[in-house]
């Protein structure tokens, strides 16, 4: 069976997030996970995929790690512990 993402090489690795069946080259042996999943996997738990960005720190966050302010922003709960439980969201 060849790599799910480069379709040249032999799948050796099986993603813990999405699956995917994946060669050498397109695996993060650190994380467990391929490179697509990576590049969109929770920048503070590394557990889950991301769903935004935390509107104070900018990193991606899962839906554990975010807390929803509107319909499409998030703070992350280490930015909100640090202001006091408290936002207060301007445009």
């Amino acid at each position: 069976m060849l790599c799910s993402i480069c379709e040249s090489k032999p799948a050796k690795h099986k993603c813990r997030i999405c699956g995917r069946l994946v060669c050498e080259d397109d695996f993060i042996q650190e994380l467990g996970v391929c490179k697509v999943c990576s590049e969109t996997i929770c920048q503070i738990c590394g557990r889950y995929p991301s769903i935004g960005y935390c509107v104070e720190c900018g990193r991606l966050g899962c839906e554990d790690c975010l807390v929803q302010l509107t319909p499409v922003t998030y703070i992350c709960r280490d930015c909100l512990e640090k202001k006091g439980g408290k936002y207060e969201f301007r445009l």
